[in-house]
């Protein structure tokens, strides 16, 4: 039923002037009451992916990332740091086909669409040090090994979590655990079984210190509580 909610935002019904971001000229998705996020398509939809991009047939839970970049920006210069961050993936460097991460969030509390067709179905993700697959990708942006997350991203963060938990049907209790086939990081090599939290950091399937240690903990309980919150408002 989300899921056709996402399309039905998709079909421009409810496109709506984006006053969250503060971006001028920029329109956002009210994919459900209280959580407005910004099209690919309104930000880089010229960056095109430089190879056709694979379904994540099975989700099965949820990673948080931090792109370990600036933390203090204005809202205006959020696009350009989120088309820094796609032609990085894309070079030589990362060699990705877009992105690796399927939305953002920023310090101001705006919600982004990252790799392309995310609001449109579960695109498979990549990630630095490798990725295991089944999940969906969010990535703060900024650096929160060093700074802390403004209240405006947790909440935006928790609500984001809270819905793509309602669209893939992820229960978010983080004293249960998703069980998986790694496809190979460099922490779980490919073919070794997993066991994961519904919501995980990106340290926990590879070996990095993203998100950060200002946000690492806040996974444990604080947010995935947000989230549940969240989606118990959503039919």
């Amino acid at each position: 039923m989300l899921g056709a909610v996402v399309m039905s935002t998709l079909s421009g019904s409810r496109v709506r002037a984006n006053v969250r971001t503060g971006v001028p000229g920029l329109k956002s998705l009210e994919v459900v009451p209280g959580l407005r996020i910004t099209p690919r398509s309104e930000w880089g939809g010229d960056l095109r992916p430089r190879r056709k991009m694979r379904t994540e047939e099975d989700v099965k839970f949820l990673i948080v990332h931090h792109t370990a970049g600036p933390t203090v920006y204005s809202p205006s210069q959020v696009p350009q740091l989120l088309r820094n961050i796609v032609q990085f993936h894309q070079s030589s460097t990362k060699n990705w086909p877009d992105t690796c991460y399927n939305f953002f969030v920023d310090q101001h509390g705006g919600v982004w669409e990252g790799r392309t067709g995310s609001l449109e179905r579960p695109v498979r993700a990549d990630a630095t040090g490798g990725s295991q697959g089944f999940a969906q990708l969010v990535c703060l942006v900024g650096n929160f090994e060093e700074e802390q997350p403004s209240s405006e991203m947790l909440e935006s963060l928790a609500r984001l979590l809270g819905w793509l938990s309602r669209l893939y049907d992820i229960e978010l209790f983080q004293n249960k655990r998703v069980t998986f086939v790694s496809r190979g990081s460099n922490k779980h090599a490919r073919g070794t079984k997993v066991r994961a939290r519904p919501i995980s950091g990106h340290r926990d399937m590879s070996f990095t210190a993203c998100p950060g240690k200002n946000v690492y903990p806040l996974l444990a309980h604080s947010i995935p509580a947000r989230a549940r919150r969240f989606a118990a408002t959503l039919v």
